[in-house]
């Protein structure tokens, strides 16, 4: 299968943005939107950033304690302005290189060891997105008539599915083996059918099916490999696994304390066990990368719609959506001073094929 070139694929998603923008506006008058943002409470406005810099510094400290398993090079400042570097290149620039990839590489390169490098932010976005897989499954019991909904219902099942695909991964000797049988029994048997005349049709389907599988398959295969690495360096300190979840419940509940003071900095008042319910679904269904810029326009329309559910106005919903927005590229803002600073201090270039893959 051709791929589609690079340049193509940020059209693609620039387009969707607007379109989800404009989507958004449709549902949401320009006065009601102009009336929320007249209500500004200032002193909840101030909270709203500081609970994202709290955020962003748990992160930090998390990523941190994953390098103290090899390495104490790296002082907890200079974790920091790599973070923020990497928020620069996550949600400022329409690029295909990740913050994370970007975060990766700069400590590789101060630690001379991209390789550990590599599997530190690793453990520090997976254990992250493991826990939203249970989180998103457990947090309709807040608001337990939601699971009823199937844009709860289906966020919680695929959750609890993807968790148990990770288990999987992680215990299995040899997870592949039967899947592996099943579905070349399966696309023999579709492959034979199509050679018949009146199934011609068949063919480009079931080949687009089996390069979709050994994809997926060469992926689940990276990952695996990626958690035992993982695992046999955390099992070095038996201290750090506790410290690891500690950390990571930490970030979660600050996530809610964010949605919570950034609808109060617009003087929206939201029950709270309604955010606790909706806000993991919605993280959830936001990781899609469908559009640029940090998922620009599809984030907020995610915001909206979820909260539309528990009864908050859109208007609303999206005054909240974009302060969110705002301090994501504050911290971008941020992260762009710190990387010129960095390339003229320490004269890293990055290279793409220095990346770590």
């Amino acid at each position: 299968m051709k791929k589609i070139p690079k340049a193509l694929q940020l059209i693609i998603k620039l387009v969707i943005s607007c379109a989800f923008f404009s989507v958004l506006l449709s549902f949401v008058r320009g006065n009601e939107l102009a009336a929320v943002f007249a209500h500004v409470n200032w002193p909840f406005f101030g909270i709203s950033f500081a609970v994202t810099l709290f955020m962003f510094a748990v992160s930090c400290t998390k990523w941190k304690i994953i390098l103290d398993l090899k390495t104490t090079q790296l002082n907890y400042w200079e974790i920091f302005k790599i973070y923020l570097i990497g928020s620069f290149f996550s949600n400022l620039l329409p690029s295909t290189v990740g913050g994370d990839v970007v975060r990766s590489y700069y400590a590789g390169r101060l630690i001379d060891n991209q390789s550990y490098s590599a599997v530190s932010v690793f453990v520090e976005r997976f254990s992250g997105i493991v826990f939203l897989f249970i989180l998103v499954f457990l947090a309709p019991l807040f608001r337990v008539e939601l699971y009823a909904n199937p844009y709860l219902f289906v966020p919680a099942g695929a959750g609890l599915f993807c968790a148990a695909i990770t288990l999987w991964l992680w215990k299995a000797q040899n997870p592949f083996k039967f899947p592996n049988r099943l579905a070349e029994g399966i696309f023999a048997g579709l492959h034979g059918i199509s050679r018949k005349s009146f199934f011609t049709w068949l063919a480009k389907p079931t080949v687009f099916l089996e390069n979709l599988y050994r994809s997926v398959i060469l992926r689940l295969k990276k990952l695996k490999e990626e958690l035992q690495i993982a695992v046999d360096a955390v099992k070095q300190d038996s201290r750090f696994l506790s410290r690891l979840i500690g950390l990571t419940v930490l970030f979660y509940i600050l996530t809610w304390v964010n949605v919570y003071t950034t609808f109060r900095a617009f003087d929206v008042e939201v029950n709270f066990w309604a955010i606790c319910a909706v806000v993991p679904a919605i993280l959830f269904v936001a990781h899609v990368p469908v559009t640029l810029l940090g998922n620009l326009g599809y984030f907020e329309s995610v915001f909206v719609f979820y909260f539309l559910m528990v009864g908050v106005g859109g208007a609303e919903s999206l005054a909240m959506g974009l302060l969110l927005r705002l301090k994501m590229l504050c911290l971008g803002g941020l992260g762009f001073i710190s990387y010129v600073i960095y390339r003229q201090k320490h004269r890293l270039t990055l290279k793409k094929d220095e990346f770590p893959v």
